[in-house]
């Protein structure tokens, strides 16, 4: 028969069995769980989206003091972004491939660095998924803090982007078109004129293109804007080198030999 003082001994060692046990199997659920919750991390990190943009205002960018003067008041107030992105994720989502754009109308000069958006049309790209359109809409909101606070209101559309020697073409569905062509070395351009803005949101170099022809006509906006003849395109890369920032190179970065634009 067992004493009372044996079977207390192995009732404690029976507990202190069950606790080493239970110990070790919350040690090994933890380590499961930093180790999911590593995989997802890595799995979720976004690889910053990068490509091309052209930057159409409605006041010319690279001019002389008196035209940027006459027109900062009223002549500066829409703003159409097309970016054709080739490659990048947000949230998860793969982003290569897509061309996004965004016409934005102010009663400021939406020209200047931090120019508040009232109202915005978000042009969706008619390819792409629904997770890539939300995608879409966080990673500009994410870029500009004016246009995620503005009206905003959303299309799917068809958006092409053709680059051709010194021109660039842009469709948006049947509300906006554009052409842009470069400044040359010399013809477009005059004394003292000079850069006065750059585009609105980080790029890795840009420099400044002539709006041929451009027309919008937007019901959400009741806008109906057209253009031609004017120095107030910007053409740009961003997010293929971290470091650099807003770098304003000439025409012959774009139609040169050794075109780096596009």
């Amino acid at each position: 028969m067992m004493t009372g003082s044996w079977r207390k001994q192995i009732e404690n060692k029976n507990i202190q069995t069950i606790l080493n046990m239970s110990g070790k199997y919350l040690l090994s659920f933890f380590v499961g769980l930093n180790w999911l919750a590593a995989s997802s991390a890595f799995a979720a990190a976004d690889v910053q989206p990068s490509g091309k943009l052209i930057e159409l205002h409605s006041c010319e960018v690279y001019a002389g003091g008196c035209t940027v003067s006459s027109e900062s008041e009223q002549g500066a107030r829409y703003r159409l972004q097309v970016w054709d992105l080739a490659g990048g994720s947000w949230q998860g989502v793969d982003l290569a491939g897509l061309k996004v754009a965004v016409l934005a109308s102010s009663s400021e000069n939406l020209a200047d660095q931090g120019a508040k958006v009232d109202s915005s049309v978000v042009y969706l790209p008619k390819q792409a998924s629904a997770a890539q359109q939300r995608a879409l809409l966080a990673w500009l909101k994410s870029n500009d803090t004016h246009l995620a606070a503005s009206a905003m209101q959303t299309r799917v559309t068809p958006i092409s982007l053709a680059a051709s020697g010194e021109s660039v073409s842009v469709k948006i569905g049947q509300v906006a078109s554009l052409k842009t062509v470069s400044l040359g070395q010399c013809a477009n351009r005059s004394c003292g004129e000079d850069l006065w803005y750059e585009p609105g949101m980080p790029t890795t170099r840009f420099t400044v293109a002539l709006n041929e022809n451009s027309q919008v006509k937007e019901p959400l906006l009741k806008l109906k804007w057209n253009d031609h003849a004017k120095r107030s395109v910007f053409v740009a890369h961003f997010g293929d080198v971290a470091s650099a920032k807003n770098l304003f190179v000439n025409s012959a970065e774009w139609c040169g030999a050794g075109s780096q634009l596009f």
